[in-house]
């Protein structure tokens, strides 16, 4: 029987190398595997001249900043923005004399103070609850108003999903070009080092995944 643990030395020698040599192999290509993960999130079009900048609800100031910077670069002459639904408590507040600005009122404060004047800025009141329901209704108001072209302002990560939405809403009809803000401090390059963006990546790809296997399916 001797040959028989000989055999089975030999297969358990061969395993652990096996073994071995593919945690040294993943350990290695870490980083890049790493960043394509994060990479993959953040899709950008060239800008071009347009018929307005949209800007989607949530992260302030960088969405905004970046379509104030389009704008001044004469690539649309208006900015559309979106409502997200009310903050928790925020009518509790109000009716006890106190205040807080919503986000669309503070993008459209970073607006003014940044030199666009109010007139080139639209506010659609339709409450924002996700990404589809504010793709919805950016659609409908874009196509009700004629809008045949849209550069697409909003975070690295949130790119890809955005994209993927609203140009299955728009279809033909509108131009979409997605514009992730510049002042995203996102790092592709590193984003695993840090809890709050590993946080983003790991939310987004579920939302991701939530939006292929359910959300695409509602689209109208």
């Amino acid at each position: 029987m001797l040959w028989v643990h000989l055999v089975i030395l030999r297969i358990a020698v061969w395993g652990s190398i096996a073994l071995l040599a593919t945690a040294a192999l993943t350990y290695a290509l870490r980083r890049p595997v790493l960043r394509a993960v994060g990479a993959f999130l953040v899709v950008a079009d060239e800008p071009a001249a347009a018929d307005a900048i949209v800007v989607l609800s949530g992260s302030i100031p960088d969405r905004m900043l970046e379509a104030v910077d389009l704008y001044q670069a004469h690539l649309a002459p208006r900015i559309i923005l979106t409502q997200e639904g009310p903050l928790p408590g925020l009518a509790a507040l109000r009716a006890r004399g106190g205040n807080l600005p919503e986000h669309h009122e503070l993008n459209l404060s970073i607006a003014e103070q940044l030199g666009v004047p109010r007139s080139a800025v639209t506010v659609i009141n339709t409450p924002a609850w996700s990404t589809l329901t504010e793709a919805q209704a950016i659609v409908d108001y874009l196509r009700a108003q004629g809008i045949s072209s849209i550069l697409l302002v909003t975070s690295k990560t949130h790119a890809r999903r955005a994209r993927m939405t609203y140009r299955q809403l728009a279809g033909d009809s509108i131009r979409i070009r997605m514009c992730p803000s510049r002042y995203d401090p996102f790092p592709v390059e590193s984003w695993w080092e840090r809890r709050p963006h590993i946080r983003h990546v790991v939310i987004e790809y579920l939302k991701l995944l939530n939006y292929l296997l359910i959300d695409r399916w509602k689209v109208r």
